[in-house]
């Protein structure tokens, strides 16, 4: 009898209910688990977190949902990440700065899809940004938001204004640079113009976006480790003596970790270009490079006019045919 009872109190012991602390216990550290992913660009560890942390909560967790729309912000599947945004404010109840962190990135996503200055997601993403205004004066990066929807539009005075705003209330924020860049030419907000760079060669050179302007430049992100990059070399080297008398750069960025193994290889194989070693991913970050082997061609203005991942042979006369037609914009344009 005594045998029995011990058995059935073990078995009691075992199936004390999980409470709702410890479920917001367990929350609160996918949380904090993901978001490290997410800074680390580790997008999708971070949405298996997030999405951990929200079954938790009987998936109405705002903070894991808005964790969510970030991580598919990263993975670029906007779609998807302004649906996580519009579940997140069905259940940020009362807390404005919530709500407001989630319309704001729904409105980045609808930035992100929309294709033209008419797109009816410019639109639903300027409410978005407009809305986030309402709610908080603790997001003074809706106003640059909004600054760049409206110029988007074609608004461009309203656009001023607002990035005007935003200089005032945050002029020290990392965007107040590019904010400047948009008020002195609106294009910008409506052409996909390269991010500004600047970068220190192998050879020791310091090369900055605005030392290309008026040259058509081809940037070759890739590695050591990456077996179509290498596969792409001798096409490059073709390219490179092809144009070698043309206003036409080609810039490496690696993202090789091993600078001797990078530079090595680079010597051996005399690849006669501008190379990179860009093992923060400071270059990487700043085009949205996860990729490898990316090929982006900017024209004489330093807009970017092609974009090509992976490597095949096709892809060697893509890039002289497209280089051929920027270099005849650039003449004519020079003219």
């Amino acid at each position: 009898m005594m045998s029995r009872l011990a058995y059935v109190c073990v078995v009691l012991l075992l199936a004390v209910p999980v409470t709702s602390q410890d479920r917001t216990a367990d929350h609160d550290a996918r949380i904090k688990e993901a978001d490290a992913a997410l800074r680390r660009m580790q997008w999708d560890d971070a949405l298996r977190a997030y999405k951990a942390a929200n079954a938790l909560l009987d998936k109405k967790s705002p903070r894991a949902l808005i964790g969510m729309a970030r991580a598919y912000q990263g993975l670029k599947a906007h779609k998807t990440a302004t649906e996580s945004c519009a579940d997140a404010i069905k259940y940020t109840a009362d807390d404005k700065a919530l709500e407001a962190s989630a319309r704001n990135l729904r409105g980045l996503s609808l930035f992100a899809l929309a294709e033209k200055a008419d797109d009816k997601r410019l639109k639903e993403a300027e409410q978005e940004f407009r809305t986030v205004l309402t709610l908080t004066t603790a997001l003074p990066i809706a106003h640059y938001n909004l600054g760049l929807v409206l110029m988007k539009q074609t608004r461009d005075q309203e656009g001023l204004a607002e990035l005007r705003t935003f200089l005032d209330k945050a002029g020290a924020a990392p965007e107040a640079a590019a904010a400047k860049r948009f008020m002195d030419n609106p294009r910008r907000a409506r052409e996909p113009f390269a991010p500004e760079f600047s970068v220190t060669t192998m050879e020791g050179e310091h090369l900055a976006l605005e030392d290309l302007a008026g040259k058509v430049v081809l940037i070759d992100f890739w590695a050591t480790w990456c077996t179509p990059c290498l596969a792409a070399t001798p096409g490059l080297a073709k390219l490179q003596r092809k144009f070698k008398d043309e206003p036409f750069v080609i810039l490496g960025i690696s993202a090789d970790r091993d600078r001797n193994a990078w530079k090595s290889f680079i010597l051996e194989n005399r690849l006669l270009w501008h190379h990179v070693f860009d093992d923060r991913r400071t270059i990487q970050r700043a085009f949205g490079i996860d990729v490898y082997p990316t090929y982006l061609l900017l024209d004489h203005e330093g807009i970017v006019r092609y974009t090509r991942t992976g490597w095949n042979p096709s892809v060697d006369g893509e890039i002289e045919s497209q280089t051929k037609k920027l270099l005849k914009n650039a003449a004519a344009a020079n003219k």
